[in-house]
């Protein structure tokens, strides 16, 4: 079995990169996904030559902050003030109403990418902030995206859960399976078997309960994804124009479990390998 740790949101904040600065140090986060207008980016960057193990991806993003494009050829996705919505359910509604065009999300996506490989990002593979690259038709066009750009993993965020307990962490994990049900892009890369962690963040994001969820479900690939962060004094508040954010929250627990020795005891002990998309052949789903 081989697992992929990895940490969304880089480049949003120093205690993100802090977080998996440190995280990578111990062997616990292999991956982790850059926001490319993220303001802390510029110094994000630089954790890809410092840990040979840390794979890099591409958080595309069309919620937050200021758009890498021209606001001005993309104004279905943004505001009066030219900054993406900032607010989910806005997006969705705008989304499903047919007021987003595709042709901007393209061109959106596609400037997001070229900027982090001229930032000398050498990308692993996709995912999406708040999975919003799992909407119908914007999934098959984040394929044809990483086709184009020689990438060959993305994040299919489906993940086995029940309806209960419902909350919101459980509603937005069986949103995304009935997102994706008949998803499958023309030329899509490749994708873990599953994910963990949509369902499971905070205080149950725990290495025990991860292994009750391999006992069940068994993958060959697997993809935790998690939302750690490790503030520091001075670091700063969250950019307001990426408008309000709950990650915040999740920051300091997430950190503290993924700190402990008992991550690296339970991969052992389910014959997990810890990895980055980039050590996976995408053709055999084995360590290159």
């Amino acid at each position: 079995m081989l697992i992929v740790i990895n940490v969304d949101d880089l480049g949003l904040h120093p205690a993100v990169r802090r977080a998996v600065d440190e995280l990578a140090e111990i062997g616990v986060v292999t991956s982790s996904t850059m926001l490319a207008n993220g303001p802390d980016l510029s110094e994000s960057v630089l954790l890809q030559d410092k840990h040979e193990a840390l794979g890099i991806g591409a958080h595309l993003n069309l919620l937050r902050g200021k758009p890498i494009s021209n606001p001005d050829h993309i104004p279905s996705l943004v505001d009066d003030d030219g900054l993406l919505f900032g607010n989910y359910s806005s997006l969705l509604l705008r989304y499903i109403t047919g007021r987003i065009r595709l042709t901007e999300v393209e061109k959106e996506w596609s400037a997001q990418i070229e900027y982090l490989l001229d930032h000398n990002v050498r990308l692993t593979h996709f995912d999406s902030e708040k999975h919003i690259h799992a909407w119908p038709g914007l999934y098959n066009l984040a394929g044809r995206l990483a086709c184009k750009y020689g990438i060959k993993w993305m994040r299919r965020p489906f993940e086995h859960s029940s309806f209960l307990p419902f909350n919101k962490d459980i509603l937005r994990v069986n949103f995304l399976k009935f997102c994706l049900a008949g998803s499958f892009p023309e030329k899509l890369p490749r994708t873990a078997s599953c994910v963990w962690g949509i369902g499971n963040q905070k205080e149950n994001l725990t290495p025990e309960l991860f292994e009750k969820y391999i006992e069940t479900y068994r993958p060959e690939i697997i993809e935790i994804v998690c939302h750690p962060g490790n503030p520091a004094h001075g670091d700063g508040p969250l950019p307001s124009d990426f408008g309000p954010m709950r990650v915040e929250k999740q920051w300091k627990e997430e950190y503290l479990s993924l700190s402990i020795k008992r991550w690296l005891e339970i991969f052992e002990k389910i014959g997990a390998t810890p990895v980055n998309y980039g050590q996976i052949d995408p053709r055999t789903g084995e360590i290159k």
